[in-house]
């Protein structure tokens, strides 16, 4: 939220310069993510007077001036249709600086030059260049009256200011309007908080004005209405357009501007209905059981689905509560009674609604957040008083005040004990209750120990003991509490199991030397589309947007999103991996009925394993450089020699622990890839953590032995097999059928050619041996060897090669 320095002051007399300000601001909780000037003092622009124009003789759109400066002459070439000889004009003289924002972040700075080669000392300005408007549709002419060479400062009343862009937390409504944002700092400055003197109106239910009912009071908790007469619709005075240009908030009209000016001062949005136009001279908030088409002030007709909360009149809906209202019954010039609506919306409600339209609004940011549900009253009061002031008219002196739904006060009991212990303090009762004043909390009871406040209605937030010590430790200021003399301990319970070997995926993950990702879980529709059937996947009820509508079924979507970024920022090849959960649909559910959750590892490697260099060609990741890393990795858990593979008929290795796939390891499509944007070869493999710790909880763990006395026995022999037999396969065999004096196996050479027959192959494998007690040697090998080979050849047509 932009909030205005010089606003600000009119509210407290704020020691602090802007920046000091600022960083006051975010001390306190309240974090400024910019500081910006707004206005300028326009030093270098003066009024000139054109002498001459003339035809550029380069360029069909362009003129050249002759312009008196008054103490000189000079000429400017100047693009605007409307320049003319004899007119004055405002002057940016070279070396003069405009408030007129470059794509760099600079401002526009005048210089002389040459324009399609003629010279230019100097610019004619526009009325937005100046700062002065919105007009961009020629220069700016001015009274021919004014003296040349005077300073255009002295022609108008400039208006400057700094502008401290804040975040707003969600807990903060008090905080999106400057009343909230002075009073923390009032807190935190222990200064005076001034507040608009606002003289309230007679509250009643009914009026012979207006008659107003709340169908609806879950959704609409309060409605107040005030009516003001005979107002005249014209431009707002200097003071009320300034403000809100200021902080980016466009004028319309002075009955428009103050409803705006008032939201951003007390935190209550307000709409103005043109009186006239509510038939029935009724008002009803309620919603309907069907859909609804509506046009909005910005001329968008909208359908609005069942449950969607309306303010309506005698004949139908006249605006979408808390979000926008309607074109029959906006001010226009002919407007002169005004009915100002001044009401409390259920957050959800109005959430739910401005997502669903995609209209968020300046009312809708502060309702979705749950306004002062007190200050409704006063807002309408206020806004009245203002509106008589910039557009005459007569206030009503009844306030129409309907409020079904009202929120009382709670109270909270602050311990001095507690506040010491959590925040390292040493804080009496009463240097407490000095730190708290400025907050407006209504103190019910003290004593030496404790502190019982009355929580304001404006602070939603406050809910528990620790939230007012929060305030505390933020008001003091963090910074001025002083180090503990002695250590800190923190007593926790154990991590368990699952969260060991969730930190052991991790640690053996960055140790294979690859980089872990984090990746929202939520994804957009169409993404989620690339990975199977919609159908099979969940939605979210209430999603962020269009991005977050859907829960990933795959961490695929990540490791592409991020490899897609590093390449397209010129990463030659990268390595991720990503642990997160993934969901489908499951008739039983894991944690929710038809919702199956499930935890997943993935490992990634995509583009060049080395680029080029003097001493070798750039070389590409492969299928067999994440084979490797999968294997590492299964072996560091324990699980490279407990889990088999196959290769499917789209090429794709799924790995085993007994009949359960553990998870795969594949390469993305090159339509994928082109989705993602990029070209690089990739290759992926995804295992499902939670099948994972099922078979670590059965297999016995690691355990170390003594290095042998007796040296291994070594033997190799290869075997010819048809091509659609796995290594994997063969290995997995010799395994079994060796017993426990195999070491080692390994596969030395791989050959393929005619000589083998056609669809054969040749696998060399390296057999090592070892007995604890004595040497090997071939007499006792040979006999494992032949058992080995007999069972090759009958389980899968291996024949020994010679």
């Amino acid at each position: 939220m932009k909030v205005s320095y010089n606003w600000l002051n009119e509210f407290i007399d704020l020691p602090l310069s802007p920046e000091e300000t600022a960083e006051k601001l975010t001390l306190i909780g309240l974090e400024v993510e910019e500081i910006e000037e707004h206005g300028s003092t326009l030093d270098g622009v003066i009024v000139g007077e054109v002498l001459e124009v003339r035809e550029h003789p380069n360029a069909d759109r362009l003129q050249v001036c002759d312009v008196n400066l008054g103490d000189s002459k000079t000429q400017i070439v100047c693009g605007a249709k409307n320049v003319a000889a004899g007119q004055k004009v405002p002057v940016a003289t070279v070396g003069s600086t405009l408030p007129v924002k470059l794509d760099d972040g600079n401002y526009l700075k005048i210089k002389k030059a040459k324009l399609r080669g003629e010279v230019s000392e100097g610019m004619i300005c526009a009325e937005d260049e100046l700062g002065l408007g919105h007009d961009h549709s020629g220069i700016m002419v001015l009274d021919g009256d004014l003296e040349v060479g005077v300073p255009i400062s002295e022609v108008f009343d400039l208006y400057q200011d700094t502008i401290i862009d804040i975040a707003i937390t969600p807990n903060r409504p008090d905080a999106t309007c400057h009343l909230g944002v002075a009073r923390d700092l009032a807190a935190a400055l222990n200064l005076e908080l001034k507040k608009p003197e606002v003289s309230e109106g007679t509250a009643v239910q009914e009026s012979d004005d207006i008659t107003i009912k709340i169908e609806n009071a879950e959704k609409c908790h309060r409605y107040v209405g005030k009516m003001v007469k005979g107002v005249e619709i014209k431009e707002s005075p200097s003071w009320l357009r300034n403000k809100l240009e200021a902080i980016g908030v466009r004028p319309v009209n002075n009955v428009v501007d103050v409803t705006n000016y008032v939201m951003f001062e007390l935190g209550q949005p307000l709409h103005a209905f043109d009186y006239t136009t509510i038939r029935g001279k009724e008002i009803v908030v309620k919603d309907y059981d069907k859909e609804i088409e509506f046009e909005t002030l910005d001329h968008v007709k909208r359908k609005c689905s069942p449950g969607t909360l309306f303010i309506c009149d005698g004949e139908g809906p006249v605006a979408i509560a808390g979000v926008m209202g309607g074109v029959d019954s906006e001010v226009s010039d002919d407007t002169t009674d005004i009915l100002i609506e001044s009401a409390y919306f259920d957050p959800g409600s109005i959430r739910k609604t401005a997502k669903e339209q995609t209209l968020q609004t300046d009312a809708s940011y502060r309702f979705e957040r749950g306004i002062d549900p007190n200050v409704q009253a006063i807002a309408a009061e206020r806004a009245a008083q203002l509106i008589a002031e910039v557009a005459g008219g007569e206030v009503a002196k009844e306030t129409i005040d309907v409020h079904p739904t009202k929120t009382e006060t709670h109270e909270l009991t602050l311990r001095k004990s507690y506040v010491n212990r959590l925040l390292g303090t040493d804080f009496d009762t009463q240097t407490i209750s000095n730190i708290l004043d400025g907050l407006e909390l209504v103190e019910v009871a003290k004593d030496d120990d404790t502190i019982t406040y009355e929580i304001p209605t404006f602070r939603p937030d406050l809910e528990r003991e620790v939230d007012l010590i929060e305030e505390v430790g933020r008001l003091f200021d963090y910074n001025k509490i002083p180090s503990p003399g002695h250590g800190i301990f923190v007593s926790s319970e154990p991590i368990n199991d699952w969260e060991k070997l969730n930190q052991k995926i991790r640690e053996t993950a960055l140790q294979l030397g690859l980089r872990e990702i984090y990746s929202n879980s939520l994804i957009a529709e169409k993404d989620a589309a690339l990975y199977g059937d919609l159908d099979d996947m969940i939605d979210a009820l209430n999603p962020l947007n269009k991005d977050n509508s859907t829960l990933r079924p795959s961490l695929l979507h990540g490791f592409m999103k991020a490899a897609s970024y590093n390449f397209n920022r010129r990463t030659e090849g990268v390595r991720f991996f990503e642990l997160g959960h993934v969901f489908n649909k499951s008739e039983e559910g894991t944690y929710y009925p038809g919702i199956g959750e499930e935890v997943h590892v993935l490992l990634g490697v995509a583009g060049l394993k080395q680029g080029d260099h003097w001493s070798h060609e750039a070389e590409s990741y492969s299928a067999f450089d994440l084979k490797a890393l999968l294997h590492a990795f299964l072996k560091k858990l324990n699980l490279l020699e407990h889990v088999s593979s196959k290769t499917t008929e789209d090429n794709v290795l799924e790995y085993f622990w007994g009949d359960k796939k553990i998870g795969r390891l594949f390469t993305p499509s090159e339509d994928l890839k082109q989705a993602y944007d990029f070209e690089q070869d990739a290759f992926v493999a995804e295992l499902s953590v939670s099948q994972i710790a099922e078979a670590l909880s059965v297999i016995p763990e690691n355990t170390f032995k003594a290095v042998p006395k007796f040296p291994s026995f070594e033997f190799d022999f290869a075997v010819v097999i048809p091509q659609t037999v796995t290594a994997g396969e063969l290995m997995k065999a010799i395994r079994e059928k060796a017993g426990s004096q195999l070491e080692h196996i390994d596969i030395f050479d791989v050959f393929e050619g005619e000589s083998l027959g056609k669809g054969n192959k040749s696998l060399a494998f390296r057999l090592n041996f070892i007995d604890p007690n004595k040497t090997l040697n071939i007499k006792e090998v040979e006999p494992i060897i032949q058992r080995i080979v007999k069972y090759l050849e009958n389980e899968f047509s291996a024949k020994l090669r010679s």
